[in-house]
């Protein structure tokens, strides 16, 4: 099912039941049972005139759910808030969801202008939060990472033809901590961005980011990254405290 599901997430179009079947080498008959359970499941809707599947709107709620459920917890809320206090900017979190980077929480700064950022803003794979979260990938996963991009006819980013490109970017981002990214939207704004735990462990990152004017980002932009460091200490101190139950008490 999990194979199944995949290759419609890939898909720029409606599949078939043997386009389906044929991708993953399953006799068609077999393959008819399973899309007419995922189907009756309410994961995939099929079009009568065409026999054509797609994605529910029920299955992609609880994508969008699932892809969002680590942007609400408290340490990184308080996180956000203490952010937004500090600098004054717009602050953000964006989570990866497949090829894109997905704005899944915002507060909104005190800063003059109008920002566009709107929840559930999808953007390419090498975006200012996608390089930041590209940090924290292997040299495996980026490649990867480009191909479905490429396969799905997703621009990669501004400036990003290349392996060597996007190595390149990351790596400096890397070595620097954080990402910056100017005029965005051609609006007037800029973002700096830095990969953050989502998980104690550490198995999954997202990205905090901070948006402001870009003047203002270009003359405070060695301030910021001071203060968000510090930031970020803390929080990663309070996560660890979070899944250790710290928070999970019962309120009196």
């Amino acid at each position: 099912m999990l194979q199944v599901l995949e290759q419609f997430s890939v898909s720029p179009h409606p599949l078939t039941n043997g386009e389906v079947a044929a991708r993953l080498g399953v006799p068609t008959s077999s393959m008819h049972r399973l899309l007419q359970k995922l189907t009756r499941l309410g994961f995939l809707e099929v079009e009568a005139s065409s026999a054509a599947y797609s994605v529910s709107s029920s299955l992609s709620a609880l994508g969008r759910r699932l892809a969002d459920i680590s942007g609400y917890l408290p340490p990184l809320r308080s996180t956000m808030s203490a952010l937004r206090a500090q600098t004054g900017g717009t602050v953000t979190v964006w989570l990866s969801t497949g090829v894109h980077m997905r704005l899944s929480a915002i507060l909104v700064g005190r800063v003059p202008g109008t920002g566009t950022t709107a929840l559930g803003e999808l953007r390419e794979p090498f975006s200012t939060p996608g390089l930041a979260m590209a940090t924290t990938y292997s040299s495996e996963q980026l490649r990867q990472l480009t191909q479905v991009a490429r396969r799905r006819g997703i621009p990669l980013g501004r400036r990003f033809r290349t392996m060597r490109d996007i190595k390149s970017a990351v790596r400096q981002v890397s070595e620097r901590g954080y990402a910056v990214g100017f005029n965005m939207r051609a609006d007037g704004f800029g973002m700096i961005a830095w990969p953050v735990p989502m998980r104690r462990d550490q198995q999954r990152f997202g990205v905090i980011a901070v948006g402001m004017l870009v003047s203002e980002l270009r003359s405070r932009e060695d301030e910021l990254a001071a203060g968000v460091t510090r930031l970020l200490q803390r929080y990663s101190k309070d996560l660890q405290a979070y899944s250790g139950n710290e928070f999970d008490r019962p309120e009196s």
